[in-house]
């Protein structure tokens, strides 16, 4: 798995949505696996569906697996690319469109399409069947009616963006509510003095890293820089280290065939013991038993 680059171009890819129907769609986008040089943005929401494969999403400072039958959610203004595993070429659906716009009066209370709605910093962007069933299968049948354009599919389009819209402000306000309350201001100013951090583990996850390192890497004392730190994410830096391995080691569990010990170095861990038992306190099952159940899980049912 690649690590993410130390320094990127950013590229701006503003969507001219139709005043009428602000909504743009495209089809069957391959993803490939190709090293990630730079990270993108949108002037809109957008909504992706994963059709085939599995891979990295990178969103801001957060790295996410994704596999077949996941959601993302990118907001307006997040720098994010999507990268598959090696030697995989995934398939996606994607539409792009102004919530505000395309339902009206309705949406004038929320803060959909803002740059930065509250707590989207912690929103997890890929969302899952486990996670979330009601949102994926919503978004399926989003993306089918897109694709078919049936007669009245702009009304049933609109019925299901607000719901998935809906569902995912109640999603936000879960995960905001996890946390301790802060002024948003001051939630800005401190998710600033840590950033370098998360893109420091971004980056080097899969080497040891130190407490030290990390508070160096944002000029902060180290009982400064794990206080700032967990008022911002909701846990200790280590933990969050471990929570990024977890999440990368369980994409390469279910989606190649490397062995355990290979996939435990990959993502950073020194000892295979140390991996098994992080493992277990984080899926509640050894990997081993995490895999083979994760693949039964996925294989098709026969007629």
């Amino acid at each position: 798995m690649q690590k993410r680059p130390s320094s990127y171009d950013v590229i701006s890819q503003p969507y001219l949505l139709p005043p009428a129907f602000p909504v743009d769609w495209i089809e069957n986008y391959d993803q490939n696996d190709a090293d990630i040089t730079y990270l993108h943005f949108h002037n809109c929401l957008e909504i992706g569906y994963c059709c085939e494969g599995s891979g990295v999403f990178f969103v801001e400072q957060k790295i996410m697996p994704y596999s077949k039958g996941d959601v993302s959610i990118v907001f307006p203004g997040q720098l994010h690319l999507a990268q598959s595993l090696k030697g995989q070429v995934s398939r996606w659906h994607f539409c792009f469109l102004d919530p505000i716009a395309l339902l009206g009066k309705i949406s004038s209370s929320q803060s959909w399409n803002a740059p930065s709605p509250t707590g989207y910093s912690r929103f997890t962007n890929i969302i899952s069947p486990n996670d979330a069933p009601d949102i994926t299968l919503i978004t399926e049948y989003l993306m089918k009616e897109l694709g078919l354009q049936q007669r009245g599919y702009e009304s049933a389009v609109k019925g299901y963006v607000w719901t998935i819209m809906t569902l995912i402000t109640r999603m936000i306000d879960v995960q905001m509510a996890d946390h301790e309350p802060v002024a948003e201001a001051a939630d800005r100013s401190s998710m600033n003095k840590i950033s370098k951090a998360l893109e420091y583990i971004s980056q080097h996850y899969m080497e040891p890293i130190q407490i030290h390192e990390l508070a160096a890497a944002c000029s902060l004392s180290v009982t400064h820089f794990r206080r700032t730190f967990r008022a911002c994410m909701g846990m200790a830096p280590l933990d969050y280290l471990n929570n990024v391995r977890l999440q990368m080691a369980s994409a390469l569990l279910c989606h190649t065939g490397s062995s355990i010990l290979s996939i435990s170095e990959e993502v950073g861990y020194a000892t295979l013991s140390s991996f098994n038992r992080h493992f277990k306190q984080w899926m509640g099952v050894p990997p081993s038993k995490w895999r083979t159940l994760k693949r039964q899980s996925e294989r098709p049912i026969k007629p």
